[in-house]
């Protein structure tokens, strides 16, 4: 049984979406922020920790965390108010709770194409690689998967004056960017599929039934004495 090499280059963007998505979860580093009092933290959506100095983007190269510094983190989860400076907890909030969800579902959904693909190369009849429903059922999944990420990102299109979008967030961009264009590459896969199937058909006729056409005009035809 061979699998298209296009359905499975689509299936390996779809897996490198799914790691970079997980990455970008449980990195503490979705933003960074400063506070009131100047102290600079980098938020995650699942944890939060404190920077060492406080420059901007986290501790100089040369410097070298000690224990205490590296355990100052704190978890974080559904209705944390992790606001900085001059930044409404509400929204702070919801954005948070927001791509939270987002990244679960997409989580959900690229996991569910990963498993779509391998139970049809178990050879499952409405799940073979000969069947469209396997590729139909991939290109959904990988299709939701970019929407909900769209959604989640876009509540971050405005944030505080004394915060900045940090390397997770940008990593999740990348998550939604692969999981669009594995999603893009299926879909083009069936379309194309159907052009086949539709093309115009070619009528053979046999040389069977010309040859009894062209006798039945033989015998039809009588030529004049004149």
């Amino acid at each position: 049984m061979t699998v298209q090499k296009l359905v499975a280059t689509a299936v390996l963007v779809a897996l490198v979406s799914l790691v970079l998505n997980n990455a970008a979860a449980f990195t503490p580093n979705w933003v960074y922020q400063t506070l009131e009092d100047g102290r600079r933290r980098s938020v995650g959506l699942w944890k939060s920790c404190w920077l060492a100095d406080g420059t901007r983007g986290g501790p100089s190269p040369g410097a070298r965390l000690g224990p205490a510094d590296a355990r100052d983190c704190e978890a974080l989860g559904w209705g944390s108010e992790a606001a900085g400076f001059q930044e409404a907890r509400g929204t702070v909030k919801l954005q948070f709770d927001m791509m939270r969800a987002c990244n679960l579902v997409a989580t959900a959904a690229l996991a569910a194409g990963q498993l779509t693909f391998v139970l049809g190369l178990t050879g499952l009849p409405l799940m073979s690689p000969d069947s469209q429903c396997w590729e139909e059922a991939m290109a959904a999944a990988f299709q939701l998967a970019s929407f909900v990420l769209v959604i989640g990102l876009v509540t971050f299109y405005r944030i505080g004056p004394y915060t900045s979008l940090s390397w997770s967030c940008y990593l999740d961009i990348g998550a939604c960017l692969l999981a669009t264009l594995a999603a893009a590459m299926l879909i083009w896969n069936i379309l194309h599929r159907r052009e086949d199937c539709i093309a115009p058909r070619v009528i053979v006729i046999s040389r069977s039934l010309t040859a009894r056409l062209r006798r039945g005009l033989d015998n039809e035809y009588v030529e004049s004495p004149c």
